[in-house]
């Protein structure tokens, strides 16, 4: 007797230690997802918050006065921005702390300035008449600005807190509404935000009925045997194959195949200037739809497994065809299943950069890929895209040290659109899985 309770004391104690592994796993995972999304938030503040504007200068005068703000700070040295107001001198300055006495001191009159051809400027404000903006640069030399050409302009070291909050709304308004052109590396992300939206809903309208199909095939008319399991077998592999692969067949198949074929049969006056024979957002949409349709397959297969086979039967026995069952109850309640596929297959899509980079995305489009006449898209014009864009900026720009909180601002919004995509899926989820869960019982 006394044997079995401390054998089923330990049992216990086992499943206590199992119980707090697995709360343990869940804890680390929301955290690290919410770590991710703070170091989001923090290194995208220099992007949307007024930030102060400092003064450096050298106590021996063996290096010129310095004027701007702070893009990084290291234990070595302080990235600063201080503007275009001197076209000679670069907007980047790198102050290394070592071997230099620094003294630095935060002007209350520092004016942060936005001109609208020349970018950022910073100096110290003297006043404003009817028509210019008189400002001091850190060399002590006096400019007047017409405020015609100035988008706005304010004193960041003599800020309320209102009006640092009314400016950070509208620099989010502004980046997020806003599009640049090429090199405009202050400007906003609307056409890349457009073309990523646009293009996740294309994928997700050629995708969603291919992969059910395919799904509903193989589990319900295809045999059980050698090459049934084979092409199961195909298409969960497919699954694991690298992205760029994709784009490379995307643009053997699609770009040059399909393309090249309608260009030569319907648009053979203009020839050899393309049409459809060239990347654009049609095919880039057709390959993401390529890489997420196992995603798709598997997860609705397995939707339709989980149906009880009792279900079936009396659809049978109240004298539905396999056909009438299959649409006015099998599929229904394999919807749910559908919509876990739909999520994972935006959450891989709407991130991929590589297999867009040959089928259509670019670092500049000069008109977003909507239309105001039918069919409202622009299916064969090269779009911008967010995952892109990050990329673009972080690792090809000739700056991408000032642009390291405009990647971080892109990279935040990117998270948002998907999660926003996500959670569509997953509310529609929830209601069909409220509506059918009394079948599945």
């Amino acid at each position: 007797m006394t044997q079995g309770l401390d054998k089923q004391g330990g049992i216990w104690r086992f499943d206590d230690a199992v119980m707090f592994f697995c709360a343990g796993a869940l804890v680390l995972s929301l955290a690290g997802l919410l770590i991710m999304l703070v170091i989001l938030l923090v290194q995208a503040k220099p992007q949307w918050s007024p930030m102060p504007v400092y003064y450096w200068s050298s106590e021996r005068n063996d290096v010129e006065p310095v004027l701007g703000q702070v893009v990084v700070n290291t234990g070595a040295a302080i990235v600063v921005d201080q503007g275009v107001l001197q076209p000679s001198d670069p907007r980047i300055l790198r102050l290394n702390k070592q071997g230099l006495q620094l003294v630095r001191t935060k002007p209350e009159r520092a004016v942060l300035v936005q001109h609208g051809t020349m970018g950022r400027m910073y100096g110290v404000y003297q006043g404003v008449d009817d028509s210019h903006l008189a400002m001091v640069d850190r060399r002590g030399l006096e400019h007047r600005l017409d405020l015609g050409e100035v988008d706005y302009w304010y004193l960041p070291n003599q800020l309320s807190a209102f009006e640092s909050l009314s400016i950070t709304i509208r620099n989010v308004m502004t980046f997020l509404g806003q599009g640049g052109g090429p090199g405009a590396g202050a400007q906003g992300v609307y056409p890349a935000l457009v073309g990523t939206v646009v293009m996740v809903l294309l994928m997700t309208i050629f995708v969603m009925p291919l992969g059910v199909l395919a799904a509903i095939y193989l589990h319900e008319y295809a045999g059980e045997g050698y090459l049934t399991r084979l092409i199961r077998t195909g298409v969960h592999n497919l699954a694991a194959i690298p992205s760029v692969i994709y784009g490379v067949f995307g643009l053997g198949l699609f770009v040059y195949g399909v393309g090249g074929e309608i260009d030569r049969v319907f648009y053979a006056n203009i020839l050899p200037t393309p049409t459809f024979g060239e990347p654009g957002l049609l095919w880039a949409s057709l390959t993401l739809a390529l890489l997420t349709l196992p995603v798709v397959i598997v997860a609705t297969e397995e939707g339709l497994a989980r149906i009880p086979r009792s279900i079936i039967e009396a659809s049978y026995a109240l004298g539905a065809t396999r056909a009438e069952t299959l649409l006015k109850l099998v599929v229904p309640l394999t919807a749910p299943a559908m919509m876990t596929g739909l999520i994972l297959a935006i959450a891989r899509a709407a991130g991929e950069v590589a297999p867009l980079m040959l089928v259509g995305v670019v670092e500049y489009a000069p008109s977003l890929p909507l239309q105001a006449e039918f069919p409202f898209l622009a299916l064969d014009q090269k779009f911008m895209h967010l995952g892109y864009q990050i990329y673009d900026l972080g690792f090809q720009s000739v700056d991408s040290t000032a642009a390291q909180a405009r990647v971080y601002a892109t990279a935040l919004v990117l998270f948002v659109i998907v999660v926003a995509l996500n959670g569509l899926a997953v509310a529609l989820r929830h209601r069909l899985n409220r509506r059918y869960q009394d079948l599945l019982r």
